[in-house]
C-alpha cells in the first residue's frame, strides 16, 4: 500500500483491519483453539474482494516480460513473432516467472482455465501445436478464446463474435416481436425502451472493438436493429430502415460504433503517459487508403457524423 501512495491515517486503518485476526472453527459441538491468521484476506468485506486484491498483485505485470494484459485476476500475455518456436521459448520463461511470483506470495494458478491460442493469417502456423506447460502441465490449445466476454478468432475478424451476438439478440427479438402484436401490443414508446435496454444493450457491447470488422459482419448486427425498428414502429417491410430510425429516435449502429471509438480515442489520449494505451494512440500510423490522414482528421469527421444524428429532434 505505500508504494501505491497510501499513508496516513487511510494506511494505519487499513493496517489494523487486516493484521491480529483471529479465527477458530467449530465442528459440531467441538470448537477448536483460536489461532491468528496470518495471511488472506477478510471474507465479506467489500475491500477484499477487489480493491486489497488489486494492490496484493500491483506488482505482477513487471514480472512478466511478455505484452500482457491484466483485469482483475484475469491475465492474459503474448508474444509477437514470426517463428513459433521463439514464442514458445519466451513464452515457457514467463510461465516459469509467473509461477515463481505465485509460488512466494502463495498465490493459485487455475491450470484448467489456462490455455493458449495462436493468432495467424496463416492456414500452416494455425495448424501448428506449441509446448507450453504450467508445473509440467502442458497446457492445451483453444481456437476461439474468450476473453471478457469476447470471442477472439485466429484472424481476429470477429465473425465468431459477432454472429454469437447476433443469435442471441435475435431471441430476445422475438420478444419485441411478440408485445409489437397489432391488436393487443404494447405502444411504440414502450416497445422503443424495451428494445434499447434489452435487445440493443447486448448488441452495443463492446461496440469500439466491432469497427474493425467486416461491413458484412457488422451487417449483421445492423439487420437486428432494423427489425426492431420495423416491429416498433409498424410499418411496412419495403420502408427503409433509416426512416423508421428517424422517427423511432434510435441511433444508427454505425453510428454508434464511430462515437465509441471517438470516445475511447479520447480517453486514451487524457490517459497518463505511460499507460499502453496512451502510447498506442500516440505511435499509430495509418495504412493505405488512410495514410494522408491524422487522427485528428477521422476524429473530426466521426464527430460530425454523430453531432448530425444528435441534432435529431426528440419528440414523443
Amino acid at each position: 500500500m505505500r508504494e501505491v501512495g497510501i499513508h496516513g491515517i487511510l494506511y494505519q486503518w487499513m493496517k489494523y483491519f487486516l493484521v491480529n485476526r483471529i479465527i477458530e472453527t467449530k465442528i459440531n459441538n467441538w470448537i477448536s483453539p483460536k489461532q491468528i491468521q496470518e495471511e488472506g484476506l477478510p471474507q465479506g468485506s467489500s475491500l477484499s474482494s477487489c480493491t486489497l486484491f488489486l494492490i496484493f498483485i500491483n506488482d505482477l505485470p513487471d514480472v512478466v516480460q511478455a505484452e500482457k494484459a491484466l483485469y482483475a485476476d484475469d491475465l492474459v500475455m503474448w508474444h509477437t513473432n514470426k517463428h513459433p518456436g521463439i514464442n514458445a521459448r519466451l513464452l515457457n520463461e514467463d510461465l516459469d516467472r509467473l509461477q515463481n511470483y505465485c509460488d512466494k506470495w502463495k498465490l493459485k494458478i487455475s491450470s484448467s482455465k489456462t490455455v493458449y491460442s495462436v493468432f495467424t493469417k496463416s492456414h500452416i502456423v494455425a495448424k501448428k501445436n506449441i509446448r507450453l506447460s504450467l508445473r509440467g502441465t502442458n497446457l492445451k490449445k483453444e481456437e476461439i478464446p474468450i476473453y471478457l466476454g469476447v470471442k477472439l478468432d485466429r484472424q481476429l475478424t470477429l465473425k465468431e463474435h459477432i454472429q454469437d451476438l447476433r443469435g442471441r439478440a435475435n431471441k430476445r427479438l422475438q420478444l419485441v416481436k411478440r408485445l409489437a402484436s397489432t391488436s393487443w401490443g404494447a405502444d411504440n414508446n414502450t416497445l422503443r425502451q424495451f428494445y434499447i435496454g434489452y435487445v440493443r444493450s447486448l448488441v452495443k457491447y463492446n461496440l469500439a472493438l466491432q469497427s474493425i470488422s467486416s461491413k458484412t459482419n457488422k451487417d449483421l448486427l445492423d439487420r437486428v436493429q432494423s427489425q426492431a425498428v420495423h416491429f416498433i414502429s409498424g410499418g411496412m417491410r419495403s420502408t427503409p430502415t433509416a426512416a423508421f430510425e428517424i422517427h423511432t429516435i434510435i441511433e444508427p449502429l454505425g453510428l454508434r460504433r464511430d462515437a465509441a471509438v471517438m470516445n475511447m480515442v479520447d480517453r486514451y489520449k487524457s490517459s497518463d503517459k505511460r499507460h499502453p494505451n496512451e502510447q498506442l494512440i500516440d505511435t499509430w500510423k495509418p495504412t493505405g487508403r488512410l495514410k494522408q490522414k491524422s487522427v485528428m482528421d477521422i476524429a473530426i469527421y466521426l464527430q460530425e457524423k454523430h453531432h448530425f444524428c444528435k441534432e435529431i429532434p426528440h419528440t414523443p
